[in-house]
């Protein structure tokens, strides 16, 4: 049994904190740099993207890497970028912005690790009908 007080655990506790503290400044960091954007800016940024001035700063305040699941799930599935901006424009800038924006990224990536395969991520994605189309639809535009 550890003892809470034992140099330590108080150093991976210490760690733990300073890694929890130091995103939450990341996080924070990224929110803020678009509300230093003139709102009118922001707003014709925003439409160049097909998004709401307010959908740009949630997605901003994801993070660079708010969507590497969907380039995982992608690689499980054998898809690849071409094929998707072969099929339609845009496509892929709107399966980065809702998987960036999706609330299951913990089931998603312990499914990635544990079960890539397992059609179980079909349940909680929110791109699971355009990955589906796209694989079926792979090859045919060759």
């Amino acid at each position: 049994m550890s003892n809470p007080t034992h140099p330590a655990s108080k150093t991976v506790l210490t760690a733990a904190a300073d890694h929890f503290l130091t995103r939450l400044r990341e996080w924070w960091h990224r929110r803020g740099e678009l509300r230093n954007v003139d709102r009118t800016e922001l707003q014709r940024i925003a439409g160049e993207f097909g998004m709401t001035a307010r959908d740009l700063e949630v997605l901003a305040a994801q993070g660079p890497h708010a969507a590497d699941l969907l380039h995982e799930r992608m690689q499980a599935l054998g898809i690849a970028r071409a094929d998707i901006e072969r099929l339609a424009q845009g496509l892929m800038r709107d399966l980065e912005r809702t998987c960036a924006c999706c609330n299951d990224k913990g089931a998603c990536k312990q499914d990635l690790a544990k079960r890539p395969d397992d059609p179980a991520w079909n349940d909680y994605c929110p791109n699971t009908i355009s990955l589906e189309s796209i694989k079926k639809t792979k090859g045919r535009f060759a």
